[in-house]
Order: C-alpha cells, then sequence, then structure tokens
C-alpha cells in the first residue's frame, strides 16, 4: 500500500469534527492565496485609517499572550522546582509553538511586502518596538522548536538529539523566559505612540506591564482550558491536583493585575473617560467579565476544585484577555469616517488560523508523546557514537 492510500485511510478514521476543522484551513489557506495574488487592498478592508484590522488585533496582538503559557509554566516548573507541574509543560510548549508559528502566518498576511521580510534580520533599527517584537518572535518560536523536538525523538527514537536537548533544557527555559517577556511588554509599548488616539481608559505609560501581567494569567488560564478539553474529549490523563495548583497563582496575578490597572487609570492617565458610552461599555465588559469575575472565582476553593466552574472561570479570563487586545488595538482607537469592518476574506483567514491550531494540537497530542509525565531522573552522559533506543521503550532503557 502507498503511502498516500495510508495517509488517506487514516484521515478516514478521523473523527468528523478533525474533518471539519481540516475545511476550514483549506478555506483559510484558499483566502490566504487570494490576498497574496491580488494584493491587501482588493482582498481587505484595510486603510490609511485602519492599517492594523483583524489580522494585527487578533493574530498577533491577542494570539502572542495566549500562547504565553509554555514560558510561564516552564519558569513556574523549572525555575521555581515546582516539579509535580512537570507533566503540563510539554503541552503548554506545543501550543506556545503552533501559536508563534501561526502568529507569524499571521505577520507574513499582513506585511504589504512579505517578501521583504528578511530585512528586519538585515536593517536593525533597535529603537523600534517593531523590530524587537519581531526578533524575539523569530527567537521564541526557534526556542519553543528546540523544545517541541524533545517528545519528536522519544517517538523517533532518536538517542544522541534527546539528550542534547535534555542538557539545553534549563537554558532554553532561561532564554523562553527572557525573551517572551521583552516581547510579551513591547506588544504593549507599540501603542504608546498612540497619544491622540487610543482613548484614556487605556492609555497609560504603564501599559507594556500590564500586557506582559496580562500574559501570565492568561497563559495559565489557556492550559487550564486546554488540560481540561483534552481530559473530555481525547481521553488523556485526569490533571485536576495540577490545574488546583494553577488556580491558586491565577488569583494573585490577576490581583496584581488589577492595583496596577487602577493606579494606571487613576493616577497616570489623562483626558476624559465618560465623554464616549461605546468605549466605556467595552471597558466595563472587559474589567469585569474578564477580570473581577475570574478573580472572585478562583478566591473560591470550590470553583478551583471543581472542573466545571473552573473551566468557566479559565474562560472567562481568555475572554477578557481578548476583549482588551481589541479594546487596545481596535476599537479604543478614535478615527473620524467609517469603522472598520473586517472583510470575508480576512474573516475566513483567521478561522482557518484558529482552526489549524486546534487541528494541528489534536494530532500532534495523537501521534507524540507529550502527555506523558517527564522523567524525574535522565541519564544526560552523551554516547559515543550516534544511535536509536527502542521506540515504545522508555528513555532510561535506552540508556
Amino acid at each position: 500500500m502507498t503511502a498516500a492510500r495510508l495517509i488517506i485511510n487514516e484521515i478516514k478514521g478521523y473523527h468528523r469534527f478533525l474533518k471539519f476543522l481540516m475545511v476550514l484551513v483549506g478555506l483559510g489557506a484558499l483566502a490566504s492565496l487570494v490576498r497574496f495574488i491580488f494584493g491587501l487592498g482588493v482582498t481587505t478592508n484595510l486603510n490609511d485609517t485602519y492599517p492594523w484590522g483583524l489580522w494585527v488585533s487578533f493574530d498577533v496582538v491577542t494570539a502572542v499572550p495566549l500562547a504565553a503559557g509554555a514560558f510561564t509554566l516552564g519558569a513556574i516548573t523549572h525555575c521555581f522546582h515546582i516539579k509535580k507541574l512537570e507533566p503540563l509543560v510539554r503541552p503548554a510548549i506545543v501550543t506556545g509553538f503552533l501559536g508563534y508559528s501561526l502568529v507569524s502566518v499571521g505577520l507574513l498576511l499582513d506585511l504589504g511586502q512579505p517578501q521583504r521580510c528578511w530585512h528586519t534580520m538585515v536593517f536593525w533599527n533597535p529603537h523600534s518596538p517593531m523590530f524587537e517584537v519581531s526578533m524575539c518572535i523569530m527567537a521564541y518560536t526557534t526556542v519553543l522548536f528546540l523544545e517541541f523536538l524533545s517528545p519528536v525523538c522519544e517517538k523517533l527514537g532518536y538517542y544522541l538529539p534527546l539528550r542534547v536537548l535534555r542538557t539545553l533544557e534549563m537554558p532554553l527555559v532561561v532564554a523562553a523566559a527572557a525573551i517572551s517577556t521583552l516581547h510579551q511588554s513591547s506588544l504593549g509599548t507599540f501603542f504608546l505612540i498612540a497619544v491622540d488616539k487610543l482613548h484614556s481608559l487605556w492609555y497609560n505609560p504603564l501599559l507594556p506591564l500590564l500586557f506582559w501581567i496580562s500574559a501570565i494569567f492568561s497563559g495559565l488560564s489557556i492550559i487550564i482550558l486546554e488540560a481540561t478539553m483534552t481530559h473530555k474529549w481525547l481521553g488523556q490523563e485526569d490533571e485536576s491536583e495540577l490545574l488546583e495548583t494553577l488556580a491558586r497563582i491565577i488569583p494573585w496575578v490577576i490581583g496584581v493585575y488589577i492595583l496596577v490597572k487602577a493606579y494606571a487609570l487613576f493616577f497616570l492617565s489623562e483626558g476624559p473617560f465618560f465623554d464616549r458610552p461605546r468605549m466605556l461599555v467595552l471597558f466595563g465588559i472587559e474589567v469585569l467579565a474578564g477580570v473581577f469575575v475570574p478573580f472572585f472565582m478562583f478566591m473560591q476553593k470550590k470553583v478551583r476544585n471543581n472542573n466545571r466552574l473552573r473551566a468557566i472561570a479559565a474562560g472567562l479570563v481568555i475572554f477578557g484577555l481578548v476583549v482588551n487586545r481589541f479594546n487596545v488595538s481596535m476599537y479604543g482607537m478614535i478615527h473620524e469616517g467609517a469603522p472598520y469592518v473586517p472583510s470575508l476574506l480576512e474573516t475566513l483567514v483567521t478561522i482557518g488560523i484558529i482552526a489549524a491550531e486546534i487541528l494541528f494540537f489534536v494530532l500532534i497530542a495523537k501521534y507524540f508523546p507529550i502527555f506523558e509525565h517527564h522523567p524525574e531522573t535522565v541519564d544526560y552522559s552523551l554516547p559515543d557514537k550516534f544511535r536509536k533506543v527502542e521506540k515504545h521503550g522508555s528513555v532510561a532503557a535506552g540508556a
């Protein structure tokens, strides 16, 4: 039987939901092709007033913090030696790697001249936050790829690369935390130049710090929601005890965010707060539904110990982050003239990117050992020659 026939037979056995995701990814890819053929002006509703639309607001400004669980959990587990959270690290790394890879796709789509993307690495502008974000995203995607290679090497049975990757584990964790801290905050720095454009409810000098803090508790919330859904729908091990630990950490981080946001709002923001009722409504939805409600939910033990309530609280956090990023990058901008509405093609591309992340995560979880507990004791010595270990054997057995 040919390889193509094997792949077709394998796909036929997939769940209908996975096949539906494949259709959405195909539509998104087709829409992306149309964008590259006809250009941004014809295929999108972007213009000189709204040069940043759905692709930047969601695929970049929102997707980057939603992929922050990898660096947050990696730092908590390895730097603070909370080793019991180790089983959650690999799924978080896969989520981060997929998220940042698709962020890169979104950036290429939004660039007017995507073939010149290499200019960033040659013509440096260290004074630009865009330069820092672009370099950090490239560097962090590389770090996540190296971290993702560990389960790949285990699956394929490659001995030497696996030992090298395990030796580099701590440096990679430190690099991930440092790089992510830089660009998560720099996303907020983007909007500091919008002095007369971003509404006073969101514009303040602490916007970079607020972006970084919100990325931390949003990344942990993504891990909770992801682990809950994979247990329910993919039959993976129930990690409720570990998720309860994360649920105890989240309200502390949200509390710090509330204090910083209140200080920035009352002492650093300038201009009127109540001049635009629509802005006030959006701000209220973001703060009440996305910050205060999950904060008080996570403060309650019965919520932290209940899978359903814990997942709802995590979902509210994610909802609040999405609304916040759209408020800052799109809705909170004060523009004259007709409002921006994404075109059908822009919407199809974004839906395709979301579907691709879910689809690839499920397929990686199906074919690679990302939910297996990381070995506590590993032989880090390098062998004299390259050889394989048994594909279905443990790493220790291969040693």
